[in-house]
């Protein structure tokens, strides 16, 4: 999986500026394998996205038991910082009043009387009111966020969801890195982010509940989550979306393809391994041609395999030997060996069509 990624990762000739500053994919490429565009089923979900950040999907199929434990100990602890966070209202409602009034001038029940109180009785009394105002100030700038999101993010998830054996879970690229990403470049070029993402949803990683998942880089998108459990639900009525549709994938938008997906689960399946041999033989062939600086002859035959593969029947028999009859003329017009490129390539097995 992640040879495959990293190998797609190569830039291109084929690549004009795009309105986002990145190089983006000709008309002539397409997607940039092994991203495909977000299949008809998925519009309705990926069109509220940012397409600013990258979103992770895939199935937590971990125990319902574990699920509830991991949201049980962050809703224990939420309750009981809101609990302090409350007793600390109910205590200032008595005694900030009376401190602002001390403070513009007014007589109230703080008020201390400088001329009759000891000097150090007076320190005591503002170094106990100086540590109050700090210990509420702590409180309410560190702390008084974590139940807001709290009740704003897992619970509202949680009411709407429920637990379940099945659930979808949605990851967010966190903004402080992928503000900077330049949305189509770094598939083929940014090679550390590349690492980023692919390391966010290798098996071992997403076998963990998806509430623990949450780190330095991903956030849970609770509001994803809620609206693709809505889509699921919905197919019981004949319009809803297939779970399956959420298994492990990548989600990005680019400016001339607009949302697409990498099913990255699917590379494990034989079918999947088959493609990303065949996608690894076709970058390696354009490896070879551009050292012999015969990019333009690369992007000529993607042109005529992609046209050949588009028609009517599809990639029959017949249409693969005239797509090869064409591609060695090609070849021989760039004055270049077609059977010896093909034989210093491996062969032309599984070289017909592009994915």
């Amino acid at each position: 999986m992640a040879k495959s990624a990293r190998r797609s990762g190569r830039k291109t000739p084929a690549s004009t500026p795009g309105s986002s500053g990145a190089s983006t994919p000709s008309s002539v490429s397409g997607p940039i394998p092994p991203f495909i565009k977000v299949p008809p089923a998925l519009q309705s979900f990926v069109e509220p996205l940012s397409p600013k950040e990258v979103y992770l999907v895939h199935l937590d199929i971990t125990a319902e038991d574990l699920k509830r434990q991991t949201f049980t100990v962050p809703l224990i602890v939420n309750l009981v910082v809101g609990a302090v966070i409350a007793l600390r209202v109910y205590q200032g409602i008595s005694t900030y009043p009376a401190l602002i009034a001390t403070l513009i001038g007014l007589q109230s029940s703080m008020t201390v009387d400088t001329a009759t109180t000891p000097w150090t009785e007076g320190l005591q009394i503002v170094l106990r009111r100086t540590g109050t105002l700090l210990i509420d100030y702590f409180l309410v700038t560190m702390f008084l966020s974590w139940p807001i999101n709290f009740i704003k993010g897992p619970v509202r998830w949680r009411r709407a969801v429920g637990f379940r054996e099945r659930e979808v879970i949605v990851r967010r690229s966190h903004r402080s890195w992928s503000r900077k990403l330049e949305r189509n470049k770094w598939i083929r070029e940014d090679e550390a982010r590349r690492d980023k993402i692919i390391a966010a949803v290798t098996p071992e990683r997403i076998g963990k509940t998806g509430y623990l998942l949450v780190d330095e880089d991903w956030n849970l998108d609770y509001d994803a989550m809620i609206r693709a459990h809505a889509l699921v639900d919905r197919t019981r009525q004949g319009d809803g979306v297939q779970m399956d549709e959420f298994r492990t994938a990548v989600l990005v938008h680019t400016d001339p393809d607009g949302w697409l997906i990498w099913r990255v689960g699917d590379e494990n399946t034989p079918a999947g391994r088959q493609r990303s041999e065949q996608r690894d033989q076709i970058l390696a062939f354009k490896d070879k041609l551009t050292e012999m600086g015969k990019e333009d002859l690369f992007l000529r035959w993607v042109e005529l395999i992609q046209w050949e593969s588009s028609q009517p029947g599809g990639f029959t028999p017949e249409r693969q030997r005239s797509a090869m009859f064409q591609a060695k003329q090609l070849f021989e017009d760039e004055n270049v060996d077609f059977s010896s490129f093909w034989d210093d390539m491996g062969g032309m097995e599984g070289m017909g069509e592009l994915d």
